[in-house]
């Protein structure tokens, strides 16, 4: 008995003073901007690799009709230079996405699926023991097929469209809570 109390204290007194994060939640400021939720969870594997699991959702249709709705989801692996969640990383990650958009760029309005890989690079800043803000940039290659029609709110198709693009797929301003 007095070695179960012994060794719930020894566990106890380890988990409560240790400094070292194992976990993360963050969120991308530049997504929330652009009317994106998005969450993205985190766990390191070791010293130098953590794996991430972002989630973003845009429902959200503005004035005019504008819309960039889409459900996006891009599980991958971070490398950390230095130590997990401390300094410079570079990002091996998948995409999935779900998408419908319109009167972004041209009077058309979009609507597929895309699925690719991405890398990305990016810096991690400690600003206490528990937050930490970092940016990220990243693209990848993404096979993407849609249907085009000629305007957002009429319905007249163009036509169905498929093709694998080189894009921009991570652009990052992230608040990171580590626990």
């Amino acid at each position: 008995m007095k070695r179960k109390i012994l060794f719930i204290m020894s566990l106890f007194v380890i988990i409560t003073t240790a400094k070292a994060q194992f976990y993360s939640a963050r969120t991308n400021l530049v997504g929330l901007a652009t009317g994106n939720i998005n969450l993205e969870l985190s766990m390191a594997l070791n010293r130098d690799w953590t794996a991430h699991v972002p989630v973003q959702y845009n429902p959200f249709v503005l004035k005019d009709n504008r819309q960039f709705r889409n459900l996006t989801v891009m599980p991958g692996v971070r490398y950390w230079f230095q130590e997990s969640y401390i300094n410079n990383f570079i990002g091996m990650y998948a995409v999935a996405s779900r998408y419908h958009f319109g009167q972004i760029w041209d009077d058309k309005r979009y609507d597929g699926d895309a699925f690719g890989v991405g890398i990305s690079y990016g810096k991690s800043y400690q600003l206490s023991t528990r937050w930490n803000f970092e940016w990220e940039l990243g693209a990848g290659l993404v096979w993407s097929e849609f249907e085009k029609y000629k305007c957002k709110k009429c319905g007249q198709k163009l036509g169905k469209e498929q093709g694998i693009y080189f894009v921009p797929t991570r652009l990052a301003a992230n608040i990171v809570y580590l626990f």
